[in-house]
């Protein structure tokens, strides 16, 4: 029915008025017969937010200054009062207030009075209901930006004054973001439910295929559009001097207009909100959840979901719930209990696999009963959100070492190579993106820390593709090794020299393997070290900071080992060790990108009733598996063609 309108307002045009009329009357049929249909709790909560901020546009003094929108008003609260009644186990003070609004709507009371009836009136059901009315992660305005350049200039304009290309098609116009007034009665919850279910009569579509980080960092995007950098200064100033002290939560910050914010605490309170509206990270960083608390509050969400009907975001939810919540304490649980460990990571897999295949509710319900009371021994055994220096110490020393040996292997066997065939010049490339990647973690630290929030599936995005390229790469050079050790393609190696074989493409590859090689652990490390830190007290940090160092101390011993007995071994057997170890570690590399890539939801896994061993990168699903047996064939007619070819005697 929306689109019908719209498609009427856009190709009549030119007959506004007439079109005005039709409309409307549509407008009113359709809330007419709203009113009695039943309406999902998201959308009667936007209805109430509605009514809120946009009866002011009705009524002033007591008198109609706009008889659509009165008209309009009075059907939101018929609708309103008509869904209400038939919510389950609804609340007497909250039929109550939706028959006070009722009635101060069909009296013309004050804006002011209805306004704070409706602000009332969705705290009771936020309560009631157990809405969730806060971003689980940090909105991303970066990224907003460039959803709204997409979405959203088209008609609300550039600088959001509602002025773009199609406005003047659309009626109602579209929402201009600088409205100061209109800013003021605006909540953040009230704009991410307009984007997630857009707004029936009017031109704004729903934008429920963006994620709900998409969706939030969007809402915080617009609702600051109309404010000053000047009154961000002076909200900063004041977070900073009352930060102790302030009773700010993230619940008020999205729940809470500018104008509610003013008549309850103040100016001052007005631009901290001005302030933390483009800053939401500043108060995130106060009620962030224990990654084990988020785990169980998402799975919640998503057995819901998929309760419900919606399988691909009960999935979703799935996924986020593992990768923002257990894996981050994954280091810390298995160095007091990896069996728990082991066997909540598999029961979620389980659970999210039989969403994926669709197995019925009451499977799912009995998975996620499951995985919760695994959850909340988790909990039990890690003391909740602190942690023992003891087990801060082992976790710290548990990330560096599992997340630092494959990097380690990798940088130790290239050095050995060079040292070897006397190209020491080419160490410089390979320390090089070693300590652009060391550099390049740092800068993750500080961005993580203080601007963005890098998500869980980021986070594997990015290690499952930067682990999947390093595997092509020691795949070829393990190949090139080997096909050196043969003797007529070692006196040709000989003959052409070492030193030509190593040109500045080679050098500056060993560089790039280098870096990707580093920078996919230092990467992962950083954020396993952040939600580490975050755990414990003080003394607990500490020992993070000792686990570090020994940890650092046992990786220097291995690599000084490598390098030491490997570059012993005459020149062409070391080329025969350390092909097949490239081969090795291509395999390890490729199973760990793939099992990045799953976690983050981007390919299926399918179990298979086999061991998991991490170290070597096998991990018990046929995706997995098949991707490194399919190498270890690839490899094999390879290295037998080059055998045969140098029978043959092929150069």
């Amino acid at each position: 029915m929306r689109m019908i309108i719209i498609c009427i307002l856009f190709s009549l045009w030119f007959f506004k008025n007439m079109v005005k009329k039709i409309g409307f009357l549509l407008f009113i049929f359709f809330f007419s017969y709203s009113a009695y249909a039943s309406m999902p709790i998201q959308r009667l909560l936007q209805l109430i937010d509605y009514i809120g901020v946009d009866y002011r546009e009705a009524i002033k003094d007591g008198q109609v200054i706009n008889t659509e929108e009165y008209g309009e008003m009075k059907d939101f609260a018929l609708a309103v009062r008509e869904n209400i009644l038939q919510l389950e186990g609804v609340d007497k003070k909250l039929i109550n207030q939706v028959a006070m609004l009722e009635s101060l709507v069909n009296s013309k009371a004050d804006p002011d009075e209805v306004a704070k009836l409706t602000t009332d009136m969705h705290s009771q059901m936020v309560a009631d209901y157990d809405i969730l009315v806060v971003p689980r992660a940090v909105p991303n305005t970066l990224i907003a930006k460039q959803l709204y350049e997409k979405n959203c200039i088209a008609c609300h304009g550039v600088k959001g004054n509602g002025g773009g290309p199609l406005a003047k098609t659309m009626e109602p116009l579209p929402t201009n973001f600088l409205d100061r007034e209109r800013y003021k009665e605006r909540t953040l919850y009230g704009l991410f439910n307009s984007i997630t279910q857009g707004v029936s009569g009017t031109g704004m579509p729903s934008f429920s295929q963006l994620s709900e980080r998409d969706r939030w960092s969007l809402a915080f995007y617009v609702g600051q559009m109309a404010v000053q950098a000047n009154e961000v200064e002076a909200g900063s100033a004041l977070w900073k001097t009352k930060k102790s002290n302030s009773d700010f939560s993230l619940e008020r910050l999205t729940t809470t207009s500018p104008k509610q914010v003013e008549i309850s605490s103040g100016g001052d309170a007005v631009a901290i909100t001005t302030y933390l509206r483009r800053n939401p990270h500043e108060v995130m960083k106060k009620t962030k959840q224990s990654p084990l608390e988020f785990s169980i509050q998402v799975l919640e969400e998503s057995r819901t979901a998929y309760s419900s009907g919606d399988r691909a975001g009960a999935y979703d939810l799935a996924i986020n719930a593992y990768l923002e919540g257990f894996e981050l304490i994954e280091n810390s649980l298995d160095a007091i209990d990896p069996t728990l460990r082991r066997q909540i990571e598999s029961e979620m897999t389980v659970y999210r696999n039989l969403i994926r295949k669709d197995k019925g509710e009451a499977t799912v319900n009995s998975a996620y009963n499951s995985i919760k009371l695994l959850l909340e021994a988790a909990q039990s055994s890690l003391s909740e959100k602190r942690l023992s220096g003891k087990t801060a110490f082992v976790g710290a020393m548990v990330i560096l070492l599992r997340e630092g040996l494959e990097a380690l292997l990798v940088i130790a066997a290239l050095a050995a190579f060079l040292i070897k065939t006397g190209k020491r010049e080419g160490l410089i490339y390979l320390y090089g993106g070693l300590v652009v990647a060391l550099l390049m973690g740092g800068v993750t630290w500080v961005v993580s820390t203080t601007l963005i929030q890098i998500g869980g599936a980021s986070r594997e995005l990015t290690e499952g593709i930067a682990a999947i390229t390093a595997a092509s790469v020691l795949f070829y050079v393990g190949f090139w090794m080997h096909n050196k050790t043969s003797a007529m393609q070692w006196k040709h190696f000989i003959e052409s020299s070492i030193k030509k074989a190593l040109n500045k493409e080679t050098l500056w590859g060993i560089a790039a393997l280098s870096f990707i090689a580093v920078y996919r652990e230092v990467f992962e490390s950083v954020l396993f070290y952040q939600a580490l830190w975050v755990q414990t007290d003080q003394n607990g940090q500490g020992m993070i900071v000792y686990g570090l160092l020994l940890a650092t101390a046992i990786l220097s011993l291995l690599a000084w080992l490598i390098m030491k007995y490997s570059t012993r071994l005459p020149l062409r057997q070391f080329f025969a060790v350390s092909g097949g170890f490239m081969f090795i570690l291509a395999i390890v590399f490729a199973g760990k990108g793939m099992s990045a890539l799953q976690e983050a939801g981007k390919i299926p896994l399918d179990p298979v009733d086999l061991p998991s061993v991490e170290l070597l990168g096998i991990y018990p699903n046929y995706q997995g598996l098949a991707l490194q047996c399919l190498m270890l064939i690839l490899a094999s007619i390879m290295i037998i063609r080059d055998n045969q070819k140098n029978r043959n005697g092929g150069v």
